[in-house]
C-alpha cells in the first residue's frame, strides 16, 4: 500500500502482521530519472541526459510515479516527454 498520509489510515490496516515494513521512497534522483527514460524509450543516452537536465533544472521535486505517468502518457513519443520536461511547471505534483 502507498499513502502520503499514514496518520490518516485506520490502525487495523497497519497493525503488525499486515504492514511489517515502512519505507520512505522520496523523490526521483537524477540517476533514476535517466534510467527510467532509457527504459521507456531506449537510447541515445544524450537524450536521456537532456531529459534529466530539464527536470533537475526545474527545481521541482518529482516522484518516480509522476515520471512513469509522464512516460506512459507520451508512449512512443520521447520528444513530447522532453517538451513536457522543459515546461515542468505546468504539472501539478
Amino acid at each position: 500500500m502507498t499513502t502520503n498520509h499514514p496518520d490518516k489510515l485506520d490502525p487495523a490496516l497497519i497493525r503488525p502482521g499486515r504492514v511489517d515494513v515502512k519505507e520512505y521512497l522520496g523523490h526521483a534522483t537524477p540517476y533514476q530519472m535517466k534510467q527510467m527514460f532509457l527504459r521507456f524509450y531506449g537510447g541515445p543516452e544524450d537524450r536521456a541526459d537532456l531529459f534529466t537536465e530539464f527536470v533537475t533544472k526545474s527545481r521541482q521535486p518529482v516522484s518516480t510515479a509522476f515520471l512513469q505517468g509522464l512516460f506512459i502518457s507520451n508512449k512512443e513519443r520521447p520528444e513530447q516527454a522532453l517538451d513536457a520536461a522543459k515546461d515542468l511547471k505546468m504539472y501539478d505534483n
